[in-house]
């Protein structure tokens, strides 16, 4: 199983610990879908050239591919963090910038090298929209893997997934119990996707031809919540793609976002 995630990377500020982690949602979601077992993993990113260095060496690190990975003089994206008593981390207003991600664009050899990949992974916010739009248009023959995140950029708006659903093999948002009749009627609507709703402390579930599988959150003590998303979305990914059993990966999902909850940083 080869995957390719496309996305940010950042550099991620522990504002009371005065630390500095390298996170993102697409790089974490690299990591962890490595460490869950994947053979091959890629990450396509733009960097800062003073940070280039230390991100190449965590990538190689954790075995990943950089070969697609660019460093310009602007600055690499960054989010601050705050952490709560119970390890919920909070991104205080202003406390992010996309930096040399702004404008970011595939070419045709990263086109090129995506197409070798049995998994194509992006996440959609408001500031990778024209990326992410990319993305679910190129020609791509095998799996393509979504996170919508909380769909806050977009007014909480459903049809932003509905919209994207018909190219995707996988789409992941974080939600709530109230949303998920919506959900499983677009389930129905397209009985081959699976939608994988992550409700935090409440677990998770996941919807394929509108049947629902739950998944409660594993019991552990928390140090950070940071990442837990993405490392239980690759997880996830990878025990889906091998398996097609979506009670066995929302396990998986769930037992990689619970490694990631102890710890400080998100890999």
């Amino acid at each position: 199983m080869k995957i390719i995630s496309v996305g940010e990377c950042t550099l991620d500020r522990y504002l009371q610990q005065n630390q500095v982690r390298i996170g993102g949602i697409s790089l974490n979601f690299a990591i962890h879908a490595k460490r869950s077992g994947a053979e091959s993993v890629a990450f396509i990113s733009r960097v800062g050239k003073a940070d280039e260095a230390m991100i190449r060496a965590k990538l190689a690190d954790e075995g990943l591919d950089d070969s697609h990975i660019y460093a310009t003089d602007g600055p690499t994206a960054h989010q601050d963090i705050i952490l709560t008593a119970t390890g919920e981390r909070i991104f205080p207003p202003g406390g992010y910038d996309f930096g040399c991600m702004a404008g970011f664009a595939l070419n045709a050899a990263d086109i090129t090298h995506i197409q070798q990949y049995d998994v194509l992974a992006c996440a959609l916010f408001r500031q990778t929209q024209p990326l992410f739009e990319q993305v679910m248009q190129l020609p791509f023959a095998g799996w393509r893997v979504a996170d919508f995140l909380d769909l806050s950029d977009f007014g909480g708006d459903v049809g932003v997934l509905a919209r994207h659903l018909a190219r995707l093999n996988i789409a992941f948002v974080s939600g709530h119990e109230a949303q998920l009749a919506s959900f499983t009627a677009l389930s129905t609507a397209h009985p081959h996707n699976a939608i994988v709703v992550t409700m935090g402390e409440h677990g998770s579930v996941a919807i394929v031809n509108g049947r629902m599988y739950r998944q409660p959150a594993l019991p552990v003590p928390v140090t950070d919540t940071t990442g837990c998303g993405d490392a239980f979305q690759a997880a996830f990914t990878v025990a889906y793609y091998h398996s097609h059993d979506a009670a066995l990966a929302l396990l998986r999902g769930a037992e990689q976002a619970a490694k990631v909850a102890q710890q400080l940083g998100a890999s």
